[in-house]
């Protein structure tokens, strides 16, 4: 099994899509809100809400409620989509209507140096499909599945 691929910044397009999507909605665009899809758009893989906060402060000060409120609502709207990690704290990325690759992926964290892997939908589409035929409504890209990455094995 490779190495997990290291974490790459959003494309800048995902950042007007994001205003783009959230102006169609028919929401403001607040200064809190454009921080963190500036903040999101600049920030590797898939940070939790220290790392967009501490992002979000050098575009100006604002107050760690006001991150997670702009972070809830940009969820809420279909715009971010969170993970939750094992013990760790939910991290957040572009949705995949801003990133307009069709389906919300699937996500592996290791359970010791904290890396995330995306994963296809496909991947998970056996399961996917396993839970549905028994009338399951899967929500397969909103946890991560518990994996030791190939350096954490080697140690």
């Amino acid at each position: 099994m490779p190495t997990p691929e290291p974490a790459q910044v959003a494309p800048h397009g995902h950042v007007r899509a994001a205003v783009d999507l959230l102006r169609e909605r028919g929401d403001r665009l607040t200064g809190p809100r454009r921080r963190v899809l500036e903040a999101m758009g600049a920030l590797p893989g898939h940070p939790d809400v220290a790392e967009v906060h501490a992002a979000v402060q050098a575009r100006g000060a604002t107050h760690l409620a006001t991150t997670y409120r702009a972070l809830e609502h940009l969820c809420a709207a279909g715009i971010l989509t969170h993970v939750h990690l094992d013990h760790a704290p939910p991290r957040y990325h572009f949705s995949a209507r801003v990133t307009g690759s069709g389906l919300e992926h699937a996500h592996a964290a290791c359970r010791g140096c904290g890396a995330v892997l995306d994963l296809p939908a496909e991947v998970l589409e056996p399961a996917h499909r396993h839970l549905a035929e028994r009338g399951y409504l899967p929500h397969l890209g909103h946890t991560a599945l518990s994996v030791t990455c190939p350096d954490c094995v080697r140690d």
